[in-house]
């Protein structure tokens, strides 16, 4: 009976195979906080143009001064606001980018253990054949040998 294949650097595939997931992982959670910035931006920018259409209406009705320098500086801080969301998007983008080139390299580092594990697989598995060839063969002869006596 011939034994089970074991592949020698399996613990190692299995450690790369895990920090490829974990990578997707980060991945996932990074692009999820890209989402979320964008809508942040995207609802900031829709409460500036909601200010401004109340601004227009505050400012056709009798109002006094002092709420009408409201509307100025709540737009400034607004847009300071989108300034440092935009900011942070751009470092999350770049952190991004860096997860997927690790990711890349980690996948690459898998799939070189992968094939290699392949590769000695097939070796293995021809080795097994080669054998059970040589036992056949022998059996026959044998079977010959046998065959000759009793004439």
């Amino acid at each position: 009976m011939a034994k089970k294949f074991k592949y020698k650097l399996e613990g190692l595939l299995k450690l790369r195979k895990f920090k490829e997931s974990n990578l997707k992982m980060e991945l996932g959670k990074i692009n999820r906080d890209i989402v979320a910035v964008k809508d942040e931006i995207r609802e900031l920018h829709s409460d500036i143009s909601d200010s401004y259409s109340t601004q227009e209406t505050f400012l056709k009705s009798h109002t006094k001064s002092k709420m009408a320098q409201f509307y100025p500086t709540y737009i400034k801080g607004r847009k300071q606001v989108i300034e440092n969301k935009e900011s942070l998007l751009y470092s999350l983008e770049k952190k991004y980018q860096k997860k997927l080139a690790e990711l890349n390299m980690a996948m690459g580092e898998t799939k070189v253990i992968a094939n290699m594990k392949e590769a000695d697989l097939e070796k293995y598995r021809k080795q097994i054949e080669k054998k059970e060839q040589e036992n056949i063969e022998e059996m026959g002869i044998m079977r010959r040998l046998q065959g000759e006596k009793q004439w």
